[in-house]
């Protein structure tokens, strides 16, 4: 697989600030993917190859797609054929562009620790906003302060998911989740961590928010063009049962991932 030819980054590199804050994320319903955990021994491992320059990557911050998608999503676009594991920071902005110190901003899927893999066209990561006045969010400024490259398998396909109940019947994220049947059709092995979130009960008109992320197990390397069905346990399991009790909104979510050589 190619690498970037092109020297490193600097340390930090801010990008403009989004213009999209709010607009609809067109059919990003084709990357949103969701499986529960199994650890598997033995993964396979991405190495590190190079280390990709500011101008591969842009952003867009969308506080509300619609259609049932997630909210206050960050688009990530990586203009290269080599996959990338960005290390990113982040800047609340009010409405007319002015930074919101009160406002902390973390992810969901770990692009802002280097944790998430942003395939070669692109990827994306969910922010949850803290302090105050989080609520004022209306974009966010995003600097760059690392973002390697490794080798990862292209791929053109989403893991299929279904969520089983006690029963093995088909469910979704806001009923008990016993157990999940989940399907690589891609022709090559893909490696993902998972996350279970519950959504917070927002006023009309406000974007939902991430409440609670709980990690679903460990990396999780699922065969090219196989099938597996796991087990939802532990603190995920936990997690369900009191979001299904509460009436919680909550979702059960994968998202791409690697671990370095030698990890």
């Amino acid at each position: 697989m190619a690498m970037f030819p092109s020297p490193p980054i600097p340390s930090s590199h801010e990008s403009q600030p989004s213009r999209f804050a709010g607009m609809r994320a067109g059919p990003i319903g084709k990357i949103l993917i969701g499986v529960v955990a199994l650890t598997v021994a033995g993964l396979v491992t991405w190495d590190i190859v190079d280390t990709s320059t500011r101008e591969r990557l842009t952003f867009t911050y969308v506080s509300q797609p619609g259609d049932g998608m997630m909210d206050q999503l960050l688009l990530i676009d990586n203009d290269d054929a080599t996959a990338v594991t960005p290390t990113l920071s982040f800047t609340a902005l009010d409405g007319s562009g002015e930074p919101l110190p009160g406002v902390t901003v973390t992810t969901a899927y770990g692009s802002d620790r280097g944790g998430l893999v942003v395939p070669p066209g692109g990827g994306y990561d969910v922010l949850i906003f803290g302090g105050q006045p989080a609520g004022e969010v209306a974009d966010v400024r995003v600097t760059v302060d690392d973002a390697p490259t490794v080798r990862f398998p292209s791929h053109s396909d989403e893991v299929d998911v279904t969520a089983l109940d006690d029963q093995g019947l088909s469910t979704t994220g806001d009923g008990r989740i016993a157990a999940v049947e989940l399907t690589n059709t891609n022709g090559v092995p893909v490696t993902v961590r998972l996350v279970y979130l519950v959504w917070s009960d927002s006023e009309p008109g406000q974007p939902q928010q991430a409440e609670t992320v709980t990690p679903i197990g460990d990396l999780i390397e699922i065969s090219g063009d196989g099938r597996v069905t796991v087990p939802v346990t532990g603190q995920a399991d936990a997690a369900n049962r009191a979001a299904v009790a509460a009436n919680r909104s909550a979702s059960v979510k994968a998202y791409f991932a690697t671990t370095p050589s030698g990890a």
